[in-house]
């Protein structure tokens, strides 16, 4: 879904369309959402090899045959986990229990994936192209996806910032580092992953200055240190974000402004192109989502033909990423079946 929406915003953005955050942290192996056919079997194929339950995969994902070419699915959450709901009208204690049976399961499904992929990698079955997507994070997906396959037109659009912090090894033990590194626990000893630290290095200081080499890629790169006894503490941390919000803003209105200065020529309406914009959105919304919340029965209702007589508005109101877009993308949806 990340992926489907980050292409449906370079297409459609007319300003600035990726920002990338980069740090200390790769990221784990990501779920594949959907796997072509033949490459799935000979994958399970791998994994019973190799003596590995693949009763996870059987289970979660599922063949689309009128797919071109056909392909396995992963089912969704809301299919396969009792009693799943949508996390904005979950209780803490039911979304804590959602949460902690899909990271057991995905843990499991990026195990098989991974075990069963290396090993058709060293066998030569599988090339190394082809068995990347199994085996790297969203972050160096999302990446390339991003940067290294769009044209320098696009990137004149994108913007990444690049956070390095100095002798972060040493802080690994703290439980609070995992959320800027990866760690892995050796002998009751908590340590930085160096696998997924050099996977980040050929992403950060390899992938990125070779986009900058070749385009106008707009990159900034800064080097926190952190704090002798605390490690990243919350003052380093304030800094920091602090001064990548003043950058970022200062970012955000120069693309905005080149791209209107380009677009001076054409005679079009602000309003009208922002809500062609916002209805470009909704409809990606309604095509990849499935929204469940009680203000659905409400619109529901108001749309009822019985309110037909109704005059006064409907308002939807909330902050920034409440959902607002996306209950009026299920209500696009479903319009047909209520009026």
């Amino acid at each position: 879904i990340r992926m489907k929406l980050l292409e449906e915003c370079l297409k459609t953005s007319a300003g600035p369309c990726f920002v990338g955050l980069v740090g200390e942290k790769y990221g784990s192996i990501r779920v594949p959402g959907e796997v072509e056919s033949a490459e799935f079997e000979m994958i399970l194929d791998a994994a019973v090899e190799a003596g590995l339950d693949t009763h996870v995969l059987e289970e979660w994902y599922c063949r689309d045959e009128n797919s071109v070419p056909p392909a396995y699915y992963l089912k969704p959450k809301a299919q396969m986990l009792k009693n799943y709901q949508n996390s904005m009208e979950s209780s803490s204690a039911a979304k804590t229990k959602n949460d902690k049976a899909w990271r057991n399961v995905s843990e499991e499904i990026k195990r098989v994936f991974r075990t069963a992929v290396l090993q058709l990698q060293e066998k030569g079955t599988m090339k190394s192209a082809e068995a990347k997507k199994f085996l790297c994070s969203a972050l160096e997906d999302e990446l390339d996806f991003a940067l290294g396959k769009q044209t320098p037109a696009f990137l004149k659009k994108c913007v990444c910032y690049i956070r390095k912090i100095a002798n972060f090894d040493r802080f690994a033990k703290i439980p609070e580092m995992t959320r800027y590194m990866d760690t892995v626990v050796s002998d009751e000893r908590v340590m930085r992953n160096q696998e997924s630290y050099e996977r980040l290095l050929k992403v950060r200081d390899e992938f990125i200055p070779t986009v900058v080499a070749a385009s106008n890629l707009r990159v900034y790169s800064s080097v926190t240190h952190c704090d002798m006894k605390l490690g990243y503490s919350q003052e380093v941390e304030s800094h920091y974000v602090e001064g990548l919000c003043k950058q970022f803003y200062e970012d955000m209105v120069d693309i905005i402004q080149a791209t209107v200065q380009q677009n001076l020529g054409a005679e079009t309406d602000p309003l009208y192109d922002e809500i062609l914009q916002h209805l470009s959105l909704c409809k990606s919304y309604a095509e990849l989502y499935q929204f469940k919340a009680e203000s659905l029965d409400y619109v529901q209702e108001y749309l009822s033909p019985s309110k037909g007589s109704r005059m006064s508005p409907l308002v939807v109101y909330g902050g920034p990423c409440t959902g607002k877009t996306l209950l009026l993308a299920e209500v696009a949806k479903q319009v047909r079946h209520h009026v």
